[in-house]
Protein backbone atom coordinates (compact mmCIF):
# COMPACT_ATOMS: atom_id res chain seq x y z
CA UNK A 1 0.00 0.00 0.00
CA UNK A 2 3.00 2.45 0.59
CA UNK A 3 3.97 2.44 -2.90
CA UNK A 4 0.71 3.93 -4.02
CA UNK A 5 2.05 7.12 -2.44
CA UNK A 6 5.35 6.69 -4.58
CA UNK A 7 3.23 5.92 -7.68
CA UNK A 8 1.37 8.59 -7.19
CA UNK A 9 4.56 11.61 -7.42
CA UNK A 10 6.21 9.27 -10.15
CA UNK A 11 2.50 9.76 -12.59
CA UNK A 12 2.67 13.96 -11.35
CA UNK A 13 6.92 14.15 -12.05
CA UNK A 14 6.25 12.60 -15.42
CA UNK A 15 3.39 14.36 -16.25
CA UNK A 16 4.51 17.97 -15.30
CA UNK A 17 7.92 17.02 -16.84
CA UNK A 18 5.87 16.54 -19.59
CA UNK A 19 3.97 19.71 -19.40
CA UNK A 20 7.32 21.94 -18.92
CA UNK A 21 9.17 20.69 -21.66
CA UNK A 22 6.11 20.23 -24.05
CA UNK A 23 5.01 23.82 -23.20
CA UNK A 24 7.59 25.77 -22.51
CA UNK A 25 7.56 29.34 -20.76
CA UNK A 26 10.71 29.97 -18.96
CA UNK A 27 11.33 29.98 -15.31
CA UNK A 28 8.37 33.15 -15.07
CA UNK A 29 4.87 30.58 -16.01
CA UNK A 30 3.86 27.80 -14.25
CA UNK A 31 2.26 24.98 -15.12
CA UNK A 32 -0.90 25.98 -14.63
CA UNK A 33 -0.19 28.72 -17.26
CA UNK A 34 1.76 26.41 -19.55
CA UNK A 35 -1.32 24.43 -20.57
CA UNK A 36 -3.79 27.61 -20.23
CA UNK A 37 -5.43 28.25 -23.81
CA UNK A 38 -4.40 24.64 -25.26
CA UNK A 39 -7.71 22.82 -24.94
CA UNK A 40 -6.00 19.27 -25.27
CA UNK A 41 -3.24 20.40 -22.98
CA UNK A 42 -5.89 21.26 -20.30
CA UNK A 43 -7.65 18.33 -20.32
CA UNK A 44 -4.57 16.02 -20.08
CA UNK A 45 -3.25 18.29 -17.12
CA UNK A 46 -6.57 18.11 -15.57
CA UNK A 47 -6.41 14.02 -16.12
CA UNK A 48 -3.32 13.68 -14.67
CA UNK A 49 -4.53 15.38 -11.42
CA UNK A 50 -7.70 13.51 -11.79
CA UNK A 51 -5.69 10.08 -11.63
CA UNK A 52 -2.87 10.92 -9.57
CA UNK A 53 -4.54 13.10 -6.61
CA UNK A 54 -7.14 10.51 -5.86
CA UNK A 55 -4.82 8.23 -5.35
CA UNK A 56 -2.40 9.92 -3.30
CA UNK A 57 -5.56 10.35 -1.01
CA UNK A 58 -5.59 6.66 -0.74
CA UNK A 59 -1.97 6.46 0.25
CA UNK A 60 -2.66 8.91 2.67
CA UNK A 61 -6.01 7.54 3.93
CA UNK A 62 -4.94 3.54 3.79
CA UNK A 63 -1.22 3.09 4.64
CA UNK A 64 0.62 7.05 5.39
CA UNK A 65 -2.16 8.07 8.40
CA UNK A 66 -2.71 4.86 10.41
CA UNK A 67 1.75 3.88 9.95
CA UNK A 68 2.26 6.40 11.58
CA UNK A 69 -1.28 7.92 13.72
CA UNK A 70 -1.54 10.58 12.29
CA UNK A 71 -4.65 12.34 13.91
CA UNK A 72 -7.88 12.45 11.42
CA UNK A 73 -7.55 16.31 10.64
CA UNK A 74 -4.63 15.22 8.66
CA UNK A 75 -7.12 13.80 6.17
CA UNK A 76 -9.79 16.65 6.21
CA UNK A 77 -6.85 18.52 5.20
CA UNK A 78 -5.80 15.98 2.56
CA UNK A 79 -9.14 15.91 1.65
CA UNK A 80 -9.40 19.52 0.78
CA UNK A 81 -6.01 19.62 -1.19
CA UNK A 82 -6.85 17.05 -3.25
CA UNK A 83 -10.33 18.39 -4.09
CA UNK A 84 -8.94 22.23 -4.62
CA UNK A 85 -6.52 21.30 -6.88
CA UNK A 86 -8.79 18.85 -8.55
CA UNK A 87 -11.14 21.48 -9.38
CA UNK A 88 -8.62 24.47 -10.02
CA UNK A 89 -7.28 22.25 -13.49
CA UNK A 90 -11.19 22.73 -14.87
CA UNK A 91 -10.64 26.67 -14.28
CA UNK A 92 -7.63 27.32 -16.96
CA UNK A 93 -5.75 30.55 -15.73
CA UNK A 94 -6.84 32.18 -19.58
CA UNK A 95 -7.04 35.48 -17.70
CA UNK A 96 -9.88 37.54 -15.79
CA UNK A 97 -12.02 36.04 -13.73
CA UNK A 98 -11.00 32.92 -14.61
CA UNK A 99 -7.45 33.71 -13.41
CA UNK A 100 -8.96 34.63 -10.07
CA UNK A 101 -11.05 31.74 -9.33
CA UNK A 102 -7.82 28.99 -10.62
CA UNK A 103 -5.70 31.19 -8.42
CA UNK A 104 -8.53 31.14 -5.14
CA UNK A 105 -8.92 27.12 -5.58
CA UNK A 106 -4.81 26.76 -6.49
CA UNK A 107 -4.19 28.69 -2.99
CA UNK A 108 -6.50 26.54 -0.78
CA UNK A 109 -4.99 23.81 -2.22
CA UNK A 110 -1.62 24.50 -1.66
CA UNK A 111 -2.01 26.19 1.72
CA UNK A 112 -4.16 22.85 2.76
CA UNK A 113 -0.42 21.44 3.22
CA UNK A 114 0.86 23.59 5.96
CA UNK A 115 -1.25 21.76 8.83
CA UNK A 116 -0.25 18.76 7.07
CA UNK A 117 3.55 19.40 7.35
CA UNK A 118 3.17 20.55 11.10
CA UNK A 119 1.11 17.73 11.66
CA UNK A 120 3.78 15.55 10.71
CA UNK A 121 6.48 17.86 12.16
CA UNK A 122 4.75 17.40 15.57
CA UNK A 123 3.88 13.61 15.37
CA UNK A 124 6.05 11.31 18.00
CA UNK A 125 5.84 8.27 15.97
CA UNK A 126 7.59 9.65 13.24
CA UNK A 127 11.34 9.60 14.01
CA UNK A 128 12.95 12.65 15.55
CA UNK A 129 15.88 13.74 12.39
CA UNK A 130 12.21 13.81 10.23
CA UNK A 131 10.21 15.93 12.07
CA UNK A 132 13.16 18.38 12.17
CA UNK A 133 13.31 17.83 7.81
CA UNK A 134 9.49 18.58 8.26
CA UNK A 135 9.89 21.62 10.66
CA UNK A 136 12.47 22.70 8.33
CA UNK A 137 10.42 22.26 5.04
CA UNK A 138 7.18 23.59 6.50
CA UNK A 139 8.95 27.11 7.37
CA UNK A 140 10.70 26.66 3.49
CA UNK A 141 7.15 26.50 2.37
CA UNK A 142 5.81 29.53 4.51
CA UNK A 143 8.66 31.49 2.85
CA UNK A 144 7.79 30.19 -0.35
CA UNK A 145 3.97 31.17 0.24
CA UNK A 146 4.97 34.26 1.14
CA UNK A 147 6.96 35.36 -1.99
CA UNK A 148 4.33 33.94 -4.28
CA UNK A 149 1.36 35.89 -2.55
CA UNK A 150 3.69 39.61 -2.39
CA UNK A 151 4.71 38.72 -6.30
CA UNK A 152 1.30 37.23 -7.68
CA UNK A 153 1.83 39.15 -11.33
CA UNK A 154 5.09 38.41 -13.35
CA UNK A 155 7.44 36.31 -10.91
CA UNK A 156 10.42 35.38 -12.90
CA UNK A 157 11.17 32.28 -10.83
CA UNK A 158 7.58 31.24 -10.88
CA UNK A 159 7.68 28.09 -11.74
CA UNK A 160 11.28 27.45 -9.29
CA UNK A 161 8.73 28.49 -6.49
CA UNK A 162 6.13 26.19 -7.52
CA UNK A 163 8.44 23.12 -8.03
CA UNK A 164 9.88 24.14 -4.83
CA UNK A 165 7.01 24.43 -2.68
CA UNK A 166 5.29 20.74 -3.81
CA UNK A 167 9.12 19.30 -3.70
CA UNK A 168 9.48 20.15 -0.43
CA UNK A 169 6.17 18.48 1.08
CA UNK A 170 6.43 15.20 -1.36
CA UNK A 171 10.03 14.94 -0.14
CA UNK A 172 9.43 15.10 3.59
CA UNK A 173 6.41 12.08 2.79
CA UNK A 174 8.26 9.99 0.96
CA UNK A 175 11.43 10.17 3.25
CA UNK A 176 9.22 9.32 6.08
CA UNK A 177 7.15 6.64 4.10
CA UNK A 178 10.46 5.27 3.24
CA UNK A 179 12.58 5.69 5.80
Amino acid sequence: MQHIGLFSFILLLLGLTFTAIKLPGGLGKTFSQRVAGNRAAEALYSLLFIVALPLLYVFFALWFVPTYSLPGIFLVFAAVSVLFQVVCTWVPERGGTMTIIHRILTGISGVALLPMMAIIASTQTIPTGLRCVAGTAFAAMLVFLSIALVKQKGFRYALLLQIGYYALFFGVVLSITYS
